[in-house]
């Protein structure tokens, strides 16, 4: 009687059957630095963003060490780094086997069978996919967590961006200052000049008077921008994620222009290959092309396996085999006879596969226009700083002495004094607004593409 003592024999079936379902893990699983699928992937793995608790920072810091910083600590890049770590975890879920089913049966009343009365029943069944379909559902997964970590690229170029563009305003902010302060006691100084004149009777009171209006103005002017520093001091913070201790030298700093680019051609190779924003569709593409075969994968039949055992009570023990229990084995295959869901699964695939191609030829225009007017505006930027520093500034300042000694001397109009300190003025913060625009070309690129695509050399200027 192998089946009578006890469910130990039963058991142990179910035990066997549930060993089985185990999950069905694909065989390369997402590690960072792997492919799969044809999915592109970097050369070094995103390394994981700082933990909590930042410190403070200071601007007098390294600019490397800055962006190094923004790169692990901007909030944005730690969500995206969260939600790659969630889309990886989607992979061993699709690609296991469903959980199996255990039932327990009894009968309200006794049924009689020829052995004796059944008294219950125990059974366990799993389902079992179409072999290769749950492989198909864990390429697919991994693909879009391949796609959810270039965001985690893409964010950290959106953070280096972020902060080289502020930096950079916040020391042309500082300089502009400087170069207004100067203008202020400049001013003053042509102020005292007319009201010393004005006293000997050789210029008029409204000389006098144009020179303290215009001191006003230029006073003005300096106020304004000194009440920019809190709010590019705030985006400083924001593209850090952490406080900024106060800093009194922002016009020493450096900005981030001393380089030399690769030649245009080399940098529009490197945004097609190289741009995480490319990369995440084209493993969105490797998706949609799983999810085809994972539509294809619908139209045949899963399977269940199950084994049920029934114990019988005690019968006539005169009869051979009384009381024994029975053990069947079960075996349950799907008809897929709706076939509407599977071409509506079908067509909704090739559909995405359609967009996400669109989609990444329009991206990769985008890009390329995007790497154009940076690359136009940094050369641009460098053309206006060799024309005012080597040309109009020195003339124009040598323009201003020529007239302030002339008007002392009353060979010069009192306009034409302040016309030309105007001139000083604007070529001034001309120079530092090129200077500035030239970094800040240099941290659009930097939206576009690593670091190391973009710098050619390293020069002292």
């Amino acid at each position: 009687m192998p089946y009578r003592s006890s469910p130990f024999a039963a058991i142990l079936c179910c035990v066997g059957l549930i060993a089985c379902q185990g999950p069905i893990t694909p065989t390369r699983l997402p590690s960072s630095g792997a492919t799969r699928a044809g999915i592109p992937s970097p050369d070094q793995p995103p390394a994981p963003p700082l933990e909590e608790g930042i410190a403070t920072w200071s601007p007098e810091e390294s600019v490397e060490g800055l962006l190094h910083r923004a790169e692990g600590s901007n909030p944005a890049v730690r969500a995206a780094f969260q939600e790659w770590q969630a889309a990886k975890s989607r992979v061993v879920q699709v690609s296991s086997l469903p959980n199996p089913w255990i039932s327990l049966g009894g009968y309200l009343q006794s049924v009689e069978t020829r052995t004796g009365p059944m008294d219950g029943r125990l059974g366990i069944s799993q389902s079992f996919p179409w072999p290769g379909k749950l492989e198909t559902a864990g390429d697919r997964a991994f693909a879009l967590s391949e796609g959810v970590r270039m965001k985690v690229e893409d964010a950290r170029l959106q953070a280096r961006s972020s902060f080289l563009r502020s930096w950079s305003e916040r020391i042309y902010l500082s300089r502009a200052e400087r170069i207004t302060e100067a203008q202020v006691a400049l001013l003053e100084h042509i102020e005292d000049v007319s009201l010393s004149l004005y006293e000997s009777a050789k210029v008029s009171q409204a000389d006098v008077l144009r020179a303290q209006v215009e001191r006003l103005k230029m006073a003005d002017r300096l106020n304004t921008l000194r009440q920019r520093e809190k709010p590019l001091e705030s985006i400083l913070e924001a593209a850090i994620g952490a406080p900024m201790v106060t800093c009194e030298a922002w016009h020493d700093l450096r900005l981030v222009d001393e380089f030399d680019l690769p030649k245009e051609s080399v940098l529009r190779e490197a945004v097609l290959a190289g741009s995480p924003r490319i990369a995440a569709l084209e493993a969105r593409l490797v998706g949609a092309r799983e999810a085809q075969r994972l539509a294809e994968f619908e139209g045949y039949p899963d399977f269940s396996l199950g084994v049920d055992w029934t114990w019988i009570g005690e019968g006539n023990p005169i009869q051979p085999d009384s009381g024994d229990d029975a053990l069947a084995i079960s075996l349950a295959i799907e008809i897929p006879l709706q076939r509407a869901p599977i071409e509506g699964a079908r067509h909704q695939a090739l559909a995405e596969r359609r967009q996400i191609q669109e989609l990444r030829a329009q991206l990769q225009w985008n890009l390329l226009a995007d790497l154009q007017s940076a690359l136009a505006a940094h050369e641009d930027a460098l053309r206006r700083v060799a024309l005012f520093e080597e040309q109009l500034l020195p003339k124009a300042e040598q323009t201003y002495e020529t007239t302030l000694v002339a008007y002392q001397s009353g060979q010069a109009a009192f306009q034409d004094m302040l016309d030309a300190a105007r001139v000083v003025l604007d070529f001034r913060l001309a120079t530092v607004r090129a200077r500035t625009d030239s970094a800040l070309a240099f941290a659009d690129l930097n939206a576009l593409l690593p670091a190391s695509q973009l710098i050619k050399e390293n020069t002292e200027r």
